[in-house]
């Protein structure tokens, strides 16, 4: 029973301590310590969202790429088919120039009518594909300004919160406050960035 009983008066003992202790700590420096996590937690959040911005800025630019190649082919078939009209047209002056039959002539002026309107069709699509790609790029352009508001929001939390441990260890509440406005520019940056989501 003795045991039990220093048991318990040391556990007192600790609880008066601690009770001492705290009444000396200045309470700023419970709001220091709040405010610290508060900071960690949303530099948490920025820098998922700077990684998920930067991440699909990256997809948007590759899709560009991949239009702008499927825009590139078509291009290509379009001048290829261009070609081939012409050769068409100028075919069947040849053969009108010989005195060729008059259904060779036609078949040859009828190939050329459907090279145009197959290049009618092409030109359309490789414009589509233009405008895509040009719209893919605006995308990722303006993904990556999205990334770059998280990322100095992230940077500006993790100086609150370097800022907020100096402060708690040198005890100079003054530091406290250059934390406390680094922190507000940091969740400025932050509900920026989630404006332009």
């Amino acid at each position: 029973m003795p045991e039990e009983h220093e048991n318990v008066v040391e556990k007192a003992e600790e609880l008066v301590h601690e009770v001492v202790e705290a009444a000396r700590r200045p309470r700023w420096i419970d709001y220091l310590a709040v405010s610290t996590a508060l900071f960690a937690v949303l530099a948490a959040v920025a820098s998922l969202l700077a990684g998920d911005s930067a991440n699909e800025a990256l997809y948007k630019s590759n899709l560009a790429t991949l239009s702008q190649a499927k825009a590139s082919d078509t291009w290509s078939e379009f001048q290829a088919d261009s070609l081939k009209k012409y050769l068409q047209t100028t075919h069947a002056e040849t053969l009108t120039l010989l005195g060729a039959p008059p259904e060779q002539i036609e078949a040859a002026r009828q190939e050329a009518k459907r090279r145009q309107s197959l290049q009618n069709g092409l030109k359309e699509e490789a414009q589509r594909q233009d405008g895509e790609t040009k719209a893919l790029l605006e995308e990722s352009r303006q993904l990556l300004e999205r990334h770059r508001v998280f990322a100095l929001g992230v940077t500006l939390f993790q100086v609150a919160i370097g800022l907020s441990a100096i402060a708690a260890l040198l005890r100079l509440r003054w530091v406290w406050w250059v934390s406390l406005l680094a922190g507000g520019l940091a969740l400025t940056q932050l509900l920026r960035g989630l404006a332009h989501a």
